[in-house]
């Protein structure tokens, strides 16, 4: 069962993603693109946010990782303010592994007081995630991720109960079926565990290009994307 490398995931992320924005940028300047684009985007983010979780405990320098992502955080607020994107998954990416850090440094710390510090700087670090891209999605999935990384079976439990949040609070409504269904599909993101429980714990095709490539193909696929949108326009 478990036949997906972590090279393999990323390739499967990146595409839905691509296909999640080319909905997203391309239906409101009148182009026909069929909403399962839309669908099949919402597998994206959860892959994505379960391998940054992996690579926290993976690399061999997490305070490089984190400032990676952190200046391609940046870049991506002048690109958003050059080509009108609003899309920045880079900001909540570095906040998930700045939380991590602190998380991390507490539970190892000889200080039980550093718990105190911590949580505070969580709790404020977390308000700060819910005006980035991923908002409380992301947050939840990094704390899903991390908490239940060794148990495969605990977390995608709570992660398939998190993610159908949206549904439970909606059933039984007159207009359900054309909000999960048209507006708020949000949670079929829950289909994305069948692959991340795939994941054989094995980083795949790696070099330099695979290293950089989700950096450079965010920014590049979402400025073609948008340019396209508004040449049609």
């Amino acid at each position: 069962m478990k036949k997906l490398d972590s090279f393999t995931l990323k390739i499967i992320a990146i595409i839905t993603m691509l296909l999640d924005h080319i909905y997203t940028y391309m239906t409101p300047v009148g182009v026909d693109v069929p909403i399962w684009f839309g669908y099949l985007g919402k597998l994206s983010a959860p892959i994505f946010f379960y391998l940054i979780v992996e690579g926290f405990f993976h690399t061999r320098d997490r305070k490089k990782y984190l400032s990676r992502l952190a200046i391609f955080g940046v870049l991506m607020i002048g690109v958003g303010m050059i080509f009108g994107i609003h899309n920045n998954i880079f900001l909540s990416l570095t906040l998930s592994i700045l939380i991590l850090m602190i998380i991390d440094y507490a539970k190892y710390s000889e200080k039980k007081i550093m718990w105190i510090p911590a949580i505070v700087s969580v709790v404020i670090l977390g308000f700060i995630y819910i005006f980035t891209e991923a908002s409380l999605y992301g947050l939840g999935m990094t704390l899903i991720f991390y908490i239940f990384r060794e148990k495969k079976m605990t977390m995608a439990l709570i992660y398939v109960l998190f993610s159908l949040l949206p549904v439970f609070s909606i059933i039984g409504m007159p207009e359900a079926y054309e909000q999960l269904f048209l507006f708020d599909y949000q949670w079929m993101m829950v289909f994305s565990i069948i692959l991340i429980l795939m994941y054989n714990g094995k980083l795949g095709l790696k070099n330099t290009f695979t290293k950089w490539m989700f950096y450079i193909f965010y920014p590049a696929h979402l400025i073609a994307v948008v340019l396209i949108a508004k040449i049609i326009a």
